[in-house]
């Protein structure tokens, strides 16, 4: 059998939907805490692994779950692919499109950090 794939890190609730979810398309998805990588207390987050063989299905899933959230929603993927570059003077958030100056470490408009 081949080593267990880490999708990344996910709140615990999210990832047990998700588990849930893929289990009904026979996909085994696991969840570990991982010290360096989760958290504990008021936001507990784990690990996701998964068999590499099933990476695709995941995908799939995960793609349909973005498009079902984003149904109606209009969305600016150019405001989205922004990237903050702290040698210019402005900066264009990409989750509200506040514009601001790169000496803040925080977006006024909306608090993400960057």
């Amino acid at each position: 059998m081949s080593e267990l794939l880490r999708l990344g890190t996910m709140a615990l609730q999210e990832a047990k939907t998700l588990q849930r979810v893929l289990a009904e398309r026979g996909v085994a998805l696991e969840l570990d805490h991982n010290d360096h990588t989760c958290t504990r207390g008021c936001t507990v987050t784990v690990e996701m692994l998964i068999n590499p063989q099933d990476l695709a299905l995941v995908q799939d899933v995960l793609r349909e779950q973005f498009q079902n959230l984003s149904q109606g929603l209009t969305v600016n993927w150019q405001q989205l692919n922004t990237v903050f570059d702290p040698t210019q003077s402005e900066a264009t958030c990409p989750a509200c499109g506040e514009i601001f100056t790169t000496k803040q470490a925080t977006c006024p408009g909306c608090g993400l950090c960057f």
